[in-house]
């Protein structure tokens, strides 16, 4: 897959976000009000630079990052991107009260390429290295 390709599957991802037991969604078809002020930043620990690796050590890598956050006492949710043919998904977190660069930060500590930044409209797929705007799309689609 070229990079275009490869950023343009990251925008046409569908997120969602577990708050209170309901399900939000904040990014796809029709979305959910966000569960905090924009932005909110939605980050994985799985598959460090987009190369799988076995389930065990991406849970671990999450429930790290998860106490790194709940340590900083930030406030996040669960979340779940997948594909919008539900042929791929990644579980992470929708993360509030954070910037671009803590949420960039964040992301390069656990070997991503690049976070979501949404807001109320839209939703940016940011690569970490940088904090580069690499694709923006409306938050429906």
């Amino acid at each position: 897959m070229s990079t275009d390709a490869l950023w343009d599957t990251y925008a046409g991802a569908h997120i969602t976000c577990e708050v209170d037991g309901h399900t939000r969604r904040l990014r796809g078809p029709a979305v959910d009000p966000l569960p905090a002020l924009a932005p909110i930043f939605v980050l994985t620990a799985w598959n460090p630079g987009g190369v799988d690796r076995d389930t065990s050590a991406n849970e671990d890598a999450e429930r790290i990052l998860e106490a790194e956050l709940a340590s900083a006492d930030a406030s996040f949710w669960p979340a779940l991107g997948r594909s919008p043919d539900d042929s791929w998904s990644e579980p992470g977190v929708a993360v509030a009260g954070i910037d671009r660069t803590g949420a960039c930060a964040l992301g390069e500590r656990y070997g991503q390429l690049a976070v979501y930044e949404l807001t109320d409209d839209a939703v940016r797929v940011v690569r970490c290295r940088d904090r580069a705007v690499i694709r923006e799309r409306a938050r429906t689609g």
